[in-house]
């Protein structure tokens, strides 16, 4: 007998435990309403008599509510199964909500599954945040007789400035659980802890190396550089062979004279004479302006191993701003000719000749024209370490910007009516929102600039933005979705809205209302008058207190019956950058479509040791265009390490988002 596996639905054993499953989305039985994130299971035994009577496309599944013990026919569609070492954790979270997100967000889950007592944590208390360390993992109360499940807590000592900030000594309703001081323990549910991670990383889970042979391309009549004996010499490959799991290289040095001495070289020891140490050369300059590269044009030329920006002593983080900044677009090329502020002309001509125009050109720049940059910067005293230490992409940019080229600031804002504020780049701060679980960069540029009161004084050419990150480690979500177009209408200042109910010109904001999970949850909350009035004729919003809006004259007094529709300014995606484990790497968009997309990494390979050198790899990446088009709730429960390619980078370890209005640009 073929059985057919219900939607969502675990492999079943043997008939003789439970399977459990949370709700995806909300479910009307009867008078009752089960919301989202609500938790039930059934018999395996009646889920194997389930999946055994045939076509499942209009069956419902009997299950028993764990949170009420009611019993309820519900659609397999909306249910997602959990498997019982993760349904206890989930179990005592009481807020649905929140529950669901915690399913979703699989990463914070597994940690919990993982965890172990004495591991170090951050714990949420009172909205604010202390270390602790964990001194119990389990139940702290016995499991009703109706229910088969009985959720499991952390049972955490605080430290630090969290000592005396508990409620516990370790003991709960006279049992005890673990010891520590009066006041210094909680008992605390998995949404309200962050796990921190331990030291190094997990072997199994490293993304494994392709072959080498794909790696480094070479065959038999190439003139090759390799290591022997820690001297570098040159020679001819006459054949290349593999034995075992190891590629070798058959190579007649130069220097030994007879055509049949031969030497056999490990791949990994070899490089084609094209890629031979172009860090040891001065590359030279070019003089012409070349326009950035589009389309087949980017492939052609930027496509490949060494190319990109070659890095060299703790360089990505410049490496990879330069090439998300001048690969692909113009946006930012009054860099390169506007009149910089005098005496550093030179500096201006350094990023023009010896890196932009040679990367449009030659899709490739050596290491030594970017460490002339950067010892040119540490000479102007702004850094005494620019040329050897590691910075942050938004140091470099302000510095060259503002205090080098002295262009006009990128971005101009302004909160509450307070005086203009100027910067380069903005950083996004947000509190830690519970419904956004995968949020795209629209949703927290729009939080951020509400919870802020900022508006933007104009249209900028350039939007630079920074992820909210706790420094290098620690992200506040596991998963970021790139906008690939940022609809900047409604963060204008003194702009002309439209009310997102009926499309009429608006006349008020309500930043309540964009809190109101009752609404769509991306953009922002404005209404005509009659819209407005009638959203908070409902109770729940009575006590809403909207901001009246300015209306340019020539849109006072018209509806949207007889008014130009307003126009909306969006701003389109050009390059991410993203850091992992220290290093910094880029996504360029090289084109129009979903799939066009680059991933450079100045320090993908090496060839030598001291005395080697860096090789930069420029790659395509289409398999990006498979997860923008995910359902937010499938993208979440996406494993990082199952994502295809380099997918899970940009996903998972944005730093930063940089967005272009091709129209402005032609003004600035």
């Amino acid at each position: 007998m073929t059985t057919t596996v219900l939607p969502g639905s675990p492999l079943p054993s043997q008939g003789d435990g439970n399977v459990y499953y949370i709700l995806t989305d909300d479910f009307p039985y009867g008078s009752k309403l089960f919301h989202a994130g609500s938790m039930c299971f059934l018999k395996e035994r009646n889920y194997l008599h389930s999946i055994a009577c045939g076509p499942t496309s209009t069956r419902f599944l009997r299950v028993t509510m764990l949170d009420d013990n009611s019993i309820t026919t519900i659609d397999p569609e909306i249910l997602q199964p959990v498997k019982e070492e993760e349904a206890v954790f989930l179990l005592a979270i009481n807020i649905l909500n929140e529950r669901l997100n915690c399913f979703l967000d699989r990463c914070s889950l597994e940690a919990a599954v993982k965890a172990t007592v004495g591991q170090q944590v951050v714990v949420d208390l009172n909205q604010q945040q202390f270390t602790g360390t964990i001194r119990y993992i389990g139940k702290i109360s016995k499991s009703p007789l109706s229910s088969p499940l009985c959720p499991s807590y952390f049972g955490v000592e605080l430290q630090g400035d969290g000592e005396g900030r508990g409620h516990s000594d370790g003991t709960y309703n006279v049992s005890e659980y673990f010891k520590c001081k009066q006041n210094h323990g909680l008992f605390l549910p998995l949404n309200k802890i962050r796990f921190i991670p331990a030291l190094g990383g997990d072997p199994a889970r490293e993304e494994p190396k392709p072959d080498v042979d794909k790696v480094v391309p070479v065959k038999a009549g190439d003139t090759i550089g390799f290591y022997l004996d820690d001297v570098f010499r040159q020679g001819i490959a006459m054949d290349v062979y593999k034995e075992g799991t190891q590629w070798l290289v058959k190579v007649c040095p130069e220097e030994e004279g007879p055509t049949d001495v031969f030497r056999d070289i490990p791949m990994d020891s070899v490089v084609k004479e094209g890629l031979l140490s172009p860090g040891q050369m001065n590359s030279p300059q070019v003089l012409a302006n070349f326009p950035p590269l589009r389309n087949g044009t980017a492939v052609h030329v930027l496509q490949g191993r060494m190319k990109g920006i070659q890095g060299h002593c703790n360089s990505c983080y410049m490496d990879a701003a330069l090439f998300s900044l001048f690969s692909c677009t113009s946006v930012l090329d009054s860099m390169l000719f506007k009149p910089s502020l005098p005496p550093e002309g030179h500096i201006q001509k350094i990023l023009r000749d010896e890196i932009v125009n040679p990367l449009r050109r030659n899709g490739f720049v050596a290491a030594n024209s970017v460490m002339h940059l950067r010892q040119q910067l540490t000479e102007k005293g702004q850094c005494s370490s620019f040329a050897t230490s590691e910075k942050d992409p938004e140091e470099f940019l302000n510095l060259i910007m503002h205090h080098i080229l002295g262009i006009e600031p990128l971005l101009k804002l302004q909160s509450g009516g307070q005086k203009e504020q100027e910067c380069y780049y903005y950083q996004i701060f947000i509190d830690q929102q519970e419904e956004l679980v995968v949020p795209n960069v629209q949703q927290l540029v729009e939080h951020s600039f509400l919870s802020s009161n900022l508006k933007l004084v104009e249209i900028p050419s350039c939007f630079i933005i920074q992820m909210p990150r706790f420094g290098k480690e620690y992200k506040m979500f596991s998963k970021i979705i790139p906008s690939l177009e940022l609809d900047i209408t409604d963060l204008l200042l003194d702009s002309p809205r439209e009310c997102f109910v009926c499309g009429d010109v608006a006349t008020q904001e309500c930043s309540e209302c964009f809190k109101d999970k009752m609404f769509a949850v991306t953009g922002m909350k404005q209404y005509c008058k009659s819209c407005c009035r009638q959203a908070h004729s409902h109770y729940r919003r009575k006590a809403h207190r909207p901001t009246k809006l300015h209306i340019p004259e020539e849109f006072q007094g018209r509806s949207h019956v007889d008014s130009p529709r307003i126009p909306r300014e969006r701003m389109e995606l050009f390059a991410v950058l993203c850091i992992e484990t220290s290093h910094y790497v880029s996504f360029v968009k090289y084109g129009p479509e979903k799939e066009n997309w680059l991933f450079f990494d100045s320090m993908a390979d090496r060839h030598g040791d001291e005395n080697g050198f860096n090789i930069p790899i420029v790659t395509l990446c289409p398999e990006v265009a498979k997860y923008l088009q995910l359902p937010v709730a499938a993208l979440a429960m996406e494993q990082p390490r199952d994502m295809e390619g380099v997918a899970k980078r940009l996903f998972c370890d944005a730093y930063m988002y940089m967005y272009q209005s091709k129209k402005m640009a032609l003004y600035k």
